[in-house]
């Protein structure tokens, strides 16, 4: 039985892994969110127990204030457009606690602390610490990242944010959405300014000390620091979920035509060779591509759809291997 050329096999292999790549399913992202935790907050009926008069709100911002020791302390305000609602908060001072709670106690996919509530005028001002979103590098810079968890992209909608660099530190590194001011030490977003599309995401905010060389680059390893690890695991997991199973299908259909076909005999060398090249090639493309990864990687509709469907195939493809080595 004649050898075809080993650039038959691979062609062949090529052709099946890009097919199939074509057609792999893409997880489903859930919808934007609205930065402000402001949003909908005048339809006091959606928000029982807490009983006070509607009210729409305007002159919506966020100020946070980044901290190099890994903290950041965030400030919401809105005006309340309705007097009696803003009475209703005035007066008592248990209900605005409540609702400040309520609405503020868990922000950006992690719980906040130290959540504070005043009133200024007809503002409703409220305060909270969110940790865990700031990141220092090897270098000395920071890494400011909220946004980076959510699945998909935060918009400002109505809201006008201001974002503080750690104190000596300027900005190097933002979405285009975000423009600079004050001389590198503040970052401003909302519906009308920077380029592109308003939202961000990830929405990477990096930072380095005043006046440092380099602080491209020192942001740069802030983020490779933080999210160096997960990416390279979401790459060895997307080699091991997607890439083995579609490259023992390939892998798979190819040994089998090329034996029944008669047109080589069944290699099992080359055979694990291509395989194990495709899963570290799948690694490291889906990695480099992804990078960074930021988040949860693994959405309901990958889970339901793409991960069943990739382990039939590396079963049918286990099966057509041990048919072709059984005939070969």
């Amino acid at each position: 039985m004649a050898d075809v050329p080993s650039a038959r096999v691979a062609t062949t292999v090529i052709a099946l892994l890009l097919v199939a790549g074509l057609v792999a399913p893409v997880a489903a992202r859930p919808p934007p969110r609205p930065v402000s935790g402001f949003v909908g907050f005048g339809d006091g009926d959606r928000y029982q127990p807490y009983d006070y008069p509607a009210t729409d709100v305007s002159n919506v911002t966020l100020t946070v204030a980044a901290h190099s020791n890994g903290t950041s302390v965030w400030t919401e305000a809105a005006t309340l457009d309705n007097p009696d609602a803003a009475d209703a908060f005035h007066e008592n001072a248990t209900l605005r606690r409540a609702v400040a709670v309520d609405r503020f106690g868990y922000r950006f996919d992690r719980h906040t602390a130290d959540v504070r509530s005043r009133f200024n005028g007809d503002r409703f001002v409220v305060t909270y610490r969110l940790d865990g979103v700031v990141h220092r590098g090897p270098g000395g810079g920071v890494l400011l990242a909220p946004f980076a968890y959510y699945g998909n992209r935060y918009e400002p909608d109505n809201a006008d944010v201001t974002v503080r660099a750690p104190a000596g530190y300027r900005v190097v590194g933002h979405p285009d959405a975000m423009v600079v001011a004050d001389d590198g030490a503040t970052l401003r977003w909302n519906a009308t300014t920077g380029a592109g599309h308003v939202g961000v995401s990830p929405g990477l905010l990096t930072f380095a000390p005043a006046g440092a060389a380099l602080g491209g680059v020192r942001g740069a390893l802030a983020v490779l620091a933080t999210y160096g690890v997960p990416t390279f695991l979401a790459g060895a997991g997307d080699a091991l979920l997607f890439g083995l199973p579609l490259a023992l299908f390939a892998t798979g259909v190819a040994f089998a035509v090329a034996v029944f076909g008669g047109l080589a005999p069944y290699r099992g060398r080359t055979a694990a060779t291509v395989v194990l090249a495709t899963v570290a090639l799948v690694g490291v493309v889906a990695a480099v591509t992804r990078y960074p990864v930021t988040g949860s990687t693994f959405g309901q509709f990958l889970l339901a759809f793409a991960l069943p469907v990739a382990a039939v195939l590396g079963l049918i493809g286990l099966v057509l291997h041990a048919l072709a080595w059984y005939a070969g």
